[in-house]
């Protein structure tokens, strides 16, 4: 059985009870605790967050003496944050924020809470004196279910334009009520380009991996007026368009096409390792983006939505550092410009399978256990279409091994002996694979 955080410490770093030092767990480890002692059932926590009653300075004196400190961020260190391990864990701990260092400490505690974001992250819990405290009813926001800033939230807002993600995040996480004094915010969403782009892709990165029906989120964010400003290429996918004829999009707009094809992908990837779920959220959420180009009074269809979607995807992550790696970015594209032609693979011509055979499919690395369910989700993602997502995912994951292996069949060695030119080689190279690909068929 895991350790609760006050016995990990008592067992593994037993100096931080120094009553002096006012060490406290904050944040979701602090609320977990309180949910405990109040018998309801609390967040799961990750991190350990600490915060104490030393500066900067004091700080890293005293974790360097301890023979803990590990080097942190300039950034972090400007906030007054420092880290040290612990074991085998890497472990934040920051200086109290607010308040005069000539108050009472209950105070400071309560001063250095009153600057975090939202209720249920502005709880304490004072390790030396094992004592919860909840100046912000944050126990009794998180068994009510709601999302409440403290304080003002246009002051926290300004002071960390994140946090306006966060809020909303957050709420879709838990499926809470977001206070009205966030979802009737009257501040410009332009406040959110001061967001260092690598922070704005780690909340998208968390939206994805960590929010029941991210389409939704990025559907709430649009009517907030923050995705256009943000995301302006994701933007259009929310803002009403058809998805397409009703006869192949019953479920009529665009966003919630979005909505249902992203919870499928959710639904059959939470087993996945965290990097391959990102991939398949990812190459989902942006497999449609060309629909956002396409003009009014082609509507309902979307004629050459696949091709046009590449330029504002590759914009888009361009914008979001740290969002995709090189492969992700690969299978996103692959799915944006493939979703439709995919699904009829062996209906297509030889000298076409090899074509997309050379340029897509035939890299070791190629994700065909992705790339087929991010094209189900597209078919899944339609009203009363799940089981039709399931099909074609596993019709494409067959189609594309049986293309691969006639691919593969074909002796490029040999094929190479007779054709020293690059350019001659490719050609014949290709030429017989269209002839496997074709003898494959009749088969």
């Amino acid at each position: 059985m895991a350790l609760n955080p006050r016995d990990q410490i008592s067992e593994q770093a037993p100096w931080l009870f120094e009553p002096d030092l006012v060490v406290c767990v904050v944040g979701s480890s602090a609320l977990a605790e309180a949910c405990r002692r109040a018998g309801i059932p609390g967040p799961r926590t990750a991190d350990l967050d600490l915060s104490w009653n030393l500066d900067i300075e004091a700080g890293s004196k005293l974790l360097q003496e301890e023979g803990v400190e590990i080097q942190t961020t300039t950034a972090n260190r400007q906030r007054g944050t420092l880290a040290f391990r612990m074991q085998n864990a890497r472990v934040e701990i920051t200086g109290f924020r607010g308040g005069e260092a000539d108050q009472d400490i209950p105070s400071r505690i309560e001063a250095d809470l009153g600057r975090r974001d939202m209720s249920i992250g502005a709880l304490a819990w004072w390790l030396s004196e094992d004592r919860i405290i909840d100046p912000y009813d944050g126990l009794q926001h998180w068994q009510t279910g709601r999302i409440v800033p403290v304080g003002s939230a246009a002051t926290r807002i300004q002071e960390h334009p994140v946090r306006w993600l966060r809020y909303y995040r957050r709420a879709r996480q838990w499926d809470f009520e977001l206070a009205a004094e966030i979802s009737e915010l009257e501040l410009d969403p332009a406040l959110l380009m001061q967001v260092p782009a690598e922070a704005l892709a780690a909340e998208f990165r968390a939206a994805l991996l960590q929010v029941p029906s991210p389409g939704q989120y990025f559907a709430e964010l649009y009517d907030a007026g923050i995705l256009p400003v943000i995301a302006p290429e994701l933007a259009p996918q929310f803002d009403g368009r058809p998805a397409g004829p009703i006869r192949h999009h019953p479920e009529g707009g665009q966003g919630e096409h979005m909505i249902l094809a992203l919870r499928w992908a959710r639904e059959r990837s939470l087993t996945m390792p965290e990097g391959d779920r990102v991939m398949l959220m990812l190459a989902v959420l942006c497999h449609d983006l060309g629909k956002g180009f396409t003009p009014a009074e082609k509507f309902p269809a979307h004629h050459g939505h696949e091709r046009a979607g590449v330029l504002p995807l590759r914009k888009l992550l361009d914008r979001l550092p740290g969002l995709a790696s090189p492969s992700s970015r690969r299978l996103a594209e692959e799915v944006c410009v493939l979703h439709l032609d995919s699904r009829r693979l062996r209906g297509l011509r030889p000298g076409t399978l090899a074509g997309l055979y050379e340029q897509y499919f035939r890299k070791e690395d190629f994700r065909a256990d992705l790339f087929a369910l991010a094209v189900g989700a597209d078919s899944g993602g339609r009203l009363g279409k799940a089981e039709e997502g399931d099909r074609i995912a596993a019709q494409i994951e067959d189609d594309l091994a049986w293309l691969r292996d006639s691919c593969r069949a074909v002796d490029a060695g040999s094929i190479r002996k007779k054709h020293a030119d690059p350019e001659s080689f490719r050609r014949a190279l290709h030429e017989a694979r269209s002839e496997s690909i074709a003898a494959a068929r009749k088969s």
